[in-house]
């Protein structure tokens, strides 16, 4: 048994918290510790649900124990309890041995997630048999053909698993390596239209609409995918979207002096489409926020901009940077920042009694000082 003392909950009341068997069994002032083994006073610092990130992906994207397992020390230090692990990894799991043998391998405690990978030059797994072997959700570009997309939403219905879907159209990309506007003009650089999500958007609501899947919209970057997908909700209400902190905090100009860090994809935009995403999250438009973790070695980023890979690593600062940029600045509360990152990120998951700080919930707790912004301690399962 485990009593935190004087947690500021996200709402800035403070109370004690009593956890046994990985669950949280009391909120309320003042718990008497007198048979508890265990007792830590954080001293007011927050005490928040633990981190849901929808979106993360290996180093390099690379299958590997010491990769899969530094990953695992870098979520719970970031105070990461439960994330999606991107299937684009090589190998591949698309074989329901080799998922059998990789969810043994990580094990139940883990905070990994793991999905399957879809579609194999336009040839579809068996999705049907990876999600029985430990597969939880079904990832894929929209860029498949839409017999592909329906055959997948029909899966998802299914075996009641989300489908998680970025949209992106790279016949339409021109081979560009970011945003297309003023800076990719100035830098020669060739642009990525907004066309191709906009349009990629569309086409897989429509199709999720009338099947009435459950459809989680990754890392977009542009407002009218949202004012799209929130439209379709009214038909569908399982239709989230996923907006990344880069797209929420930083433009293309990030990419200024061939910049390779900040090419990441989708691509940062321009500053008024970043300023119309920062009123989307005022206005409850976008469901989740992630880090979209996805390291690339200094080989493949120490490169020219045109070759460089996509990706960024984001996931030990991520919710130091939230807080600072969203709730310091008035964008939104906390107690809000807690939802987008935890509660609904869950929900989308199916995870059950995880991400919020609530009698019956699971332990999973982020210790969070706001003064130094940065985390103290992971308390995970009800350990610390």
């Amino acid at each position: 048994m485990l009593v935190l003392k004087n947690c500021r909950l996200a709402n800035d009341e403070v109370y004690d918290i009593k956890i046994e068997d990985s669950k949280i069994i009391q909120i309320v002032k003042n718990i008497d510790c007198s048979d508890v083994s265990s007792v830590i006073d954080v001293n007011e610092a927050y005490v928040l649900a633990g981190i849901v990130d929808l979106n993360v992906s290996l180093k390099d994207n690379m299958l590997s124990m010491s990769h899969i397992s530094r990953l695992q020390q870098k979520a719970l230090r970031s105070g990461i309890t439960s994330f999606a692990l991107m299937p684009n990894f090589e190998p591949m799991a698309n074989n329901a041995t080799f998922m059998e043998l990789l969810n043994e391998i990580i094990e139940s405690s883990s905070p990994v997630v793991l999905g399957v990978k879809a579609v194999d030059e336009d040839r579809l797994y068996n999705i049907s048999r990876l999600i029985n072997k430990g597969a939880e959700f079904i990832q894929e570009s929209s860029s498949i053909s839409s017999n592909l997309i329906r055959r997948i939403l029909q899966y998802s219905n299914m075996k009641s698993v989300p489908f998680f879907c970025f949209c992106d159209d790279p016949s339409l990309n021109d081979d560009g390596v970011m945003n297309e506007g003023d800076i990719s003009a100035k830098l020669g650089l060739l642009g990525i239209s907004k066309v191709g999500e906009i349009s990629s958007v569309a086409r897989v609501c429509a199709m999720a609409e009338y099947y009435q899947s459950k459809v989680l919209f990754q890392s977009l970057s542009l407002s009218k995918s949202l004012d799209i997908i929130n439209k379709a909700k009214s038909n569908n209400p399982n239709l989230y979207t996923e907006v990344s902190i880069h797209h929420l905090i930083l433009n293309d100009s990030a990419c200024l002096d061939f910049n390779t860090t900040s090419k990441i994809h989708p691509p940062l935009r321009d500053e008024k489409e970043r300023l119309m995403l920062i009123e989307d999250l005022k206005s409850g438009k976008i469901d989740t926020i992630t880090s979209l973790h996805s390291p690339k070695s200094i080989v493949y980023k120490d490169v020219p901009f045109a070759d460089a890979a996509y990706g960024i690593d984001a996931m030990e600062n991520f919710l130091s940077i939230c807080y600072r940029s969203l709730v310091e600045s008035g964008i939104i509360s906390l107690s809000k920042l807690s939802e987008m990152i935890s509660f609904n990120p869950a929900k989308i998951l199916g995870l059950k009694n995880i991400g919020k700080v609530e009698e019956g919930y699971i332990a999973d707790l982020v210790i969070f000082d706001p003064k130094e912004a940065k985390i103290l301690n992971t308390v995970c399962k009800g350990v610390v």
